[in-house]
């Protein structure tokens, strides 16, 4: 411990010493908790770019890219994108002033229905052809010679897809109308009209029907199969199709996520290009030191600044470990009272590079007297150099180790970076997410559940999609040590460890413990929102539960197997076996998992999803379905906002410092590997690595959009937003501000 004490100021932090530069402490007459606290103000991300015309500009979301995103720089391409986006808004104009012109009345044109229009509509991937459609709005318009709208019929298709709209055969063939078409819409966005849902719907596929063939009692149009959020085939994991992110894709970004991007972003993406081409053309004229310094100053480096090795500590480790991005879950050990087990699993059986380190860190941490951990021990399982590549070698380090424990501490928190990224934030929150998502929009139409979870749903398959490309075929496998078939193998596994069903909050271990107080408020507060949105809607709900048992149905279908329920114990080695069974046990424990829960096998494959019904209708026998649908919308809306917005907003101020803490470090080419000190940039990621890093850092925390209580395309559930509202100073003792939390998974 290295502090220097004056009278009357409290300073209870363990400083370790440092070498390169020594550690120097001097806090003068402020307490290190209050230049915490300055640095978090200073460095919290908001609004600061002011652009003008001619500056650089990213084209979309989509255009993202790790290296050098598709940007428009040049002065004459900048001014025809101008022109475009002006041709688009006269465009958006026309068609507005057309509405208005020649508007599609709510009104059915005809007095004797005496034919009908009939078909079916299916899916068309294959493996979908036999999966019907149901409830889709189906409509059959005439537009006459003046340009004007007559509704011949209006309808829904069935449970099994079929569709059977009555019109007047005299008024469809009229000499008046120039054209007939069959009109397929689909439920876009959920808005609010006060507290009241309205769906808007957007036509998906129109169908010419010649009027000459319009004879007789009906008009078969057969089966019509629709590309409508179809799954992928190829993935380990639920996933939707994208074939073009502007073109041909199941929904769109708003466009005032598109410009919060834009307003964001740019400045960081500039510097990023500075550096690449600075790299590229002159190496020796940059230093990772000046890569840093150009972005944007976050928490840990501006308390460096400040308290020199105090973000380095034992202190600061285990307070950012239980109240930082990681949120980590504390096992109790089985022997000690008040000692507790972290845990983040490396490279375990997945595909890795021979690059990157990713040792197995488990982290024994002891409750100090104001609730907050301090480590005692870490171990570190698996290769540390690139000479000695045993997975199963182990090494344990305590404070006594000085150096050796300043750079555990350090390998500890890389590995918890990569595993916080992969795990609790790319599979737990958005990969979860999604799939839950692709079951949504393909089934929840007419129940109020889809004014419910579609809100919170949207848009989290395209930033999944743009991930697929910048995140994990292109970023983690350079700047880590996992390889993109890793990264999905992992994911598998890992989504094999999230049900629904019995998930409860992390419980808190002490008073110190905000993130969890937080969680079980948010959880409470959720809970009681769902509550009074059921008691509103409870005929609905059961009138369309056809609805919830084919969304129950396709999760289930498409869902991975429980985790580890394919994996024979008896046939792995000691060491193996022991390290699966420590998952499993770390997993059941962090994700609330429960393994006695009877499970569904599906196609020889033990699904860890649970059913929530399994009945085509409601039945009121069986009030535990009921509850299940509460249970599993809570959980829904839970990881799509309050667990995603966590992991989000505090990744700058975790991995926003290329020496605290990257996704990756290098074996290097000495024998000592990892454990070596910062200055040993050797291990380090390299220059590119570290300009990519920063700019990944500032992506996911700085580029946020869609907020509860901001509620900016009006798609919030009032009742949500004002009892979150209602929590404002409940939440703000914990540390977190209700209007940063966000409504859905989109960044």
């Amino acid at each position: 411990m290295a502090t220097k004490e004056k009278k009357d100021i409290p300073v209870i932090i363990d400083i370790p010493q440092r070498p390169n530069p020594p550690v120097v402490i001097a806090f003068d007459e402020t307490p290190a908790e209050k230049i915490c606290q300055e640095c978090y103000e200073k460095t919290k991300i908001g609004y600061r770019y002011g652009g003008g015309f001619f500056t650089p500009r990213l084209k979309s979301i989509n255009h993202l890219e790790v290296g050098r995103s598709k940007i428009i720089s040049n002065p004459f391409l900048i001014l025809a994108e101008w022109l475009y986006v002006q041709y688009k808004a006269i465009r958006d104009w026309w068609q507005q002033l057309k509405k208005k012109l020649f508007p599609r009345r709510d009104k059915i044109y005809g007095h004797h229905m005496d034919s009908q229009l009939v078909g079916r509509i299916t899916f068309a991937k294959r493996g979908d052809l036999h999966v019907p459609i149901h409830n889709m709005r189906v409509e059959f318009w005439a537009r006459t010679w003046w340009w004007q709208w007559r509704k011949l019929s209006a309808g829904l298709t069935d449970q099994d897809g079929y569709f059977s709209l009555p019109f007047d055969l005299r008024t469809a063939r009229s000499w008046k109308n120039r054209k007939v078409q069959f009109e397929i819409y689909q439920t876009t966005h959920i808005y609010f009209k006060g507290d009241e849902p309205v769906s808007n719907y957007a036509l998906f596929q129109v169908t010419r029907i010649p009027k000459s063939d319009l004879v007789g009692m009906s008009y078969n149009l057969r089966t019509i199969q629709l590309f409508y959020w179809e799954y992928r085939t190829e993935t380990p994991v639920p996933r939707v199709v994208i074939k073009d992110h502007d073109w041909d894709a199941p929904q769109y970004y708003s466009q005032g996520r598109t410009d919060a991007m834009y307003e964001q972003m740019m400045p960081v993406e500039l510097t990023k290009v500075k550096h690449l081409d600075q790299i590229e053309l002159a190496p020796e004229t940059i230093t990772l030191q000046e890569i840093q310094n150009d972005y944007p100053l976050n928490l840990t480096g501006c308390i460096e600044k400040k308290l020199p090795g105090y973000t380095r500590s034992d202190h600061w480790f285990g307070q950012r470990m239980m109240n930082g991005m990681n949120a980590a879950h504390f096992l109790p050990d089985k022997a000690e009272k008040d000692h507790y087990w972290v845990k983040y699993f490396g490279a375990c059986n997945y595909e890795v590079n021979d690059e990157y380190a990713f040792p197995t860190a488990e982290i024994k941490f002891k409750l100090k007297s104001n609730g907050l951990p301090t480590p005692v021990e870490i171990h570190l399982t698996g290769p540390l150099n690139a000479f000695n590549k045993d997975p199963w070698q182990k090494h344990v380090f305590t404070p006594a180790d000085g150096e050796k424990w300043l750079q555990a501490k350090r390998v500890a928190r890389v590995n918890g970076g990569l595993c916080t990224e992969l795990d609790e934030h790319l599979t737990a929150t958005h990969l979860n997410t999604e799939q839950y998502a692709i079951a949504a929009y393909r089934n929840l139409r007419l129940s109020p559940v889809a004014c419910l979870l579609l809100p919170h749903l949207k848009e989290v398959v395209l930033i999944d999609h743009t991930a697929d490309k910048i995140l994990i075929n292109d970023y983690i496998p350079r700047a880590s040590a996992m390889t993109a078939n890793g990264c999905g193998q992992r994911a598998r596994d890992l989504l094999g460890a999230q049900d629904w069903k019995g998930w409860m909050p992390m419980r808190p271990i002490s008073d110190a413990h905000k993130y969890a107080k937080a969680e079980n408020l948010f959880w409470e507060m959720l809970g009681d929102y769902i509550e009074d949105f059921f008691e509103k809607n409870q005929e609905g709900i059961r009138t369309y539960w056809f609805e919830v048992y084919r969304f129950s149905t396709e999760l289930l279908e498409h869902g991975v197997p429980l985790y580890h329920a394919t994996v024979d114990l008896d046939k792995l080695s000691p060491e193996e076996r022991d390290h699966e069974q420590k998952r499993l046990e770390y997993y059941a424990a962090q994700y609330r998992l429960d393994t006695s829960l009877p499970r569904m096998t599906i196609n020889g494959e033990v699904k860890a999803l649970s059913p929530i019904t399994t009945s085509p209708e409601y039945d009121p026998l069986k009030p535990e379905d009921m509850q299940n649908l509460k249970d599993a919308c809570r959980y829904i809306i839970m990881m799509a906002t309050f667990m995603h917005t966590w992991v989000n907003e505090h990744q700058y101020e975790d991995i926003g410092e290329v020496l605290y803490s990257c996704l990756g470090l290098r074996f290097g080419d000495k024998v000592s590997g990892v454990m070596a000190p910062e200055s040993d940039l050797s291990i380090a990621p390299d220059l590119t690595r570290s300009t990519q890093m920063m700019w990944f850092s500032n992506l996911l925390s700085r580029t946020e959009y869609g907020f509860i209580t901001r509620d900016e395309e009006g798609d919030i559930n009032p009742v949500f937003s004002r009892m979150l509202l209602a929590k404002k100073e409940a939440f703000a003792k914990l540390g977190v501000n209700v209007d940063d939390i966000e409504s859905r998974t989109n960044i």
